[in-house]
């Protein structure tokens, strides 16, 4: 037997059918707002929100990075960022005397170094300069500070900061040229 509608009603089948696709709509916006969720460091999922590039290679995670004098820093962000410099947990811990005053360089972990370093923008493009040691840290500390010896290893970390992420990239005080010692009774013409 047919099925009869009344004048202004409807079938049964076709409740179901747009329950069945208000359900399916809510189920498509649900994921959606899931994945944004999951996968946006903004929302503090995993994934970083912005990209960074220094002197050509790509830096999506935390780690360390060769950074010597005149490198470029390229920052890819949805929004606004920032640079800042601290000082690093060194590898192997010396003394300084800043003003007068003796203490270890582990003691200045976790400061802002960041007067210690010029940073030029130019076409879309971050230029990052320093001194030597005792330059940046008399620099930020505003006092004269000397290194009882010569430091090694990464004794700093260039934070940038986009929304809700943060990169934290280590590194050692380099001019770019590296020494290379070759003793000459092992050279093969």
């Amino acid at each position: 037997m047919p099925k009869s509608k009344t004048r202004g009603g409807m079938t049964a089948a076709t409740v179901i059918k747009i329950i069945l696709l208000i359900l399916a709509v809510i189920i498509i916006l649900a994921a959606a707002v899931f994945g944004a969720y999951y996968l946006s460091n903004g929302f503090g999922g995993k994934y970083a929100t912005f990209a960074t590039t220094i002197n050509g290679k790509l830096m999506l995670s935390s780690g360390s990075v060769n950074l010597p004098r005149g490198s470029e820093i390229k920052i890819f962000s949805f929004s606004d960022y920032s640079l800042k410099v601290t000082a690093a947990e060194p590898e192997q811990d010396f003394e300084l005397n800043i003003g007068g005053e003796p203490c270890y360089y582990s003691e200045l972990a976790g400061e802002d170094m960041t007067a210690g370093f010029t940073f030029s923008e130019a076409d879309g493009a971050i230029t990052v300069d320093y001194g030597s040691l005792n330059e940046i840290l008399s620099a930020a500390l505003g006092e004269e500070v000397t290194a009882s010896e010569e430091a090694d290893g990464e004794l700093f970390t260039l934070v940038i900061t986009s929304g809700k992420s943060e990169l934290d990239l280590s590194f050692a005080l380099s001019d770019g040229a590296y020494n290379i010692t070759v003793e000459p009774d092992h050279i093969i013409i």
